[in-house]
């Protein structure tokens, strides 16, 4: 009896097959996106309708506004992140990860596919996020190439926080544990400039929020759509250049996140 040669399906193919699988799951549960919406749409609502005023000492609320949109449309993308490590936990929990494994697919495409899929759906939410910041007040003034580059920017954060919540969520493995993660994420989006600007803080605090990637992509978004305002002389370099420290902070993600997110999938522990 011949035994029949194990077909291996190119790693492009497993990705697309398990990315329309990812879909089907949120097509079918839209309070998926729905709750990664929500904090951040909670957070511009409190932010800039009922702090607004006195966090820009008493200025206009809408410029405030338009100054907190940029930083959280990153708060959307960041909290999407605690959304993929609970997807691919919940997948690990149910066995479904091991019969994934079985199948004739090349290594990276189940970590692949998941993360192509978790980037279209935080695009979907970015774009609802971008609609709200919108109709608060938050205009574009620049130009189509710098707000392509803005885009570009926004979606290859969201893609490598992405491969950083398959890290996460195939690491820890206790659920209860898992669930700490989103008020860990949330702590360190406030030590950045998502809210008010690094120039108010202490000194030493001051440093370590400008060295965060998220102010370094926040602030990118705010020169790239033309709400920049301004940068103090004696600010960090991530500061005095944000569109550079933004794509290599993206850049140190991706090469750090993608080798362990491959190398988990493909061990069966």
């Amino acid at each position: 009896m011949t035994t029949p040669t194990r077909t291996v399906v190119s790693a492009f193919t497993g990705t697309r097959i398990l990315f329309l699988r990812i879909v089907a799951v949120y097509r079918h549960a839209p309070a998926l996106v729905a709750v990664t919406l929500a904090a951040p749409l909670g957070m511009m609502l409190l932010f800039g309708f009922v702090f607004g005023g006195a966090l820009s000492g008493g200025a206009d609320g809408a410029a405030y506004r338009s100054y907190l949109t940029p930083g959280v449309l990153v708060l959307v993308a960041a909290m999407g992140l605690v959304v993929t490590a609970s997807t691919v936990n919940a997948d690990l929990h149910s066995g479904l990860t091991d019969r994934l494994r079985a199948l004739p697919i090349g290594p990276v495409a189940m970590p692949a596919g998941l993360a192509l899929a978790e980037t279209v759906t935080g695009v979907l939410a970015l774009a609802a996020m971008a609609g709200v910041g919108y109709l608060s007040g938050w205009r574009i003034d620049a130009s189509a190439t710098d707000v392509a580059l803005a885009i570009l920017l926004l979606v290859a954060f969201r893609w490598a926080l992405a491969w950083l919540g398959i890290v996460l969520g195939s690491a820890i493995r206790d659920e209860q544990m898992l669930q700490q993660l989103a008020p860990l994420i949330f702590g360190t989006i406030m030590l950045s400039n998502v809210f008010v600007p690094t120039e108010t803080m202490p000194s030493v605090v001051a440093t370590v929020a400008e060295w965060n990637p998220v102010s370094a992509v926040v602030a990118a978004l705010r020169e790239l759509f033309g709400s920049d305002t301004g940068v103090a002389p004696d600010a960090s370099w991530p500061m005095q250049h944000p569109v550079a420290a933004a794509f290599g902070w993206t850049a140190v993600l991706l090469a750090v996140a993608v080798p362990i997110a491959v190398r988990r999938y493909s061990s069966s522990q």
